[in-house]
């Protein structure tokens, strides 16, 4: 099986610098409503955020319903990168050792817990971050999906062949 996790604060979204987070400024995302769309089976938030926090940013930008589940601060007691609050969120999740789990984060030190756990690794930040624990960098996250569904896209087209 096959999961898609996502941080939310500066992955799913990314506010101009030095912008204190408002929700009024999470407004309506259509491309990332749709490049979500394009990712087969599961999708996951983990965020060191509150569970409030995260349902109203997904709210504002109008994401929820891509998410099966919100692993949140408050509801695992555990904050990334401790290895426990990955553990938390493999067990609540049912993600067994055979899964593929892709993660993004804006944190390098949040990707190399996972990575410990043979996650793949995906770094979304406007400075590049050299480190064995990133699998793939990207700017922002459209880049990051786009990347992902192209390459879905050619396994289909070379299936189909």
């Amino acid at each position: 099986m096959l999961y898609w996790v996502f941080d939310l604060d500066n992955t799913l979204y990314q506010l101009p610098e030095n912008t204190e987070l408002r929700y009024e400024l999470l407004t309506k995302d259509v491309q990332l409503n749709y490049l979500l769309t394009m990712l087969p089976l599961h999708k996951i938030i983990f965020t060191n955020g509150t569970y409030g926090h995260a349902k109203k940013c997904l709210q504002n930008i109008e994401i929820t319903h891509h998410f099966d589940k919100i692993i949140s601060r408050d509801k695992i007691n555990a904050l990334k990168p401790e290895y426990n609050s990955y553990i938390k969120l493999l067990n609540v999740c049912k993600i067994r050792n055979n899964d593929v789990c892709v993660f993004f984060d804006d944190l390098p030190e949040n990707l190399i817990t996972a990575k410990e756990l043979g996650w793949i690794t995906v770094l979304i930040s406007k400075t590049k971050y050299v480190h064995d624990s990133i699998d793939f960098w990207f700017p922002n996250i459209y880049l990051a999906i786009n990347f992902f569904v192209s390459k879905i896209q050619k396994n289909i087209d070379n299936h189909n062949r």
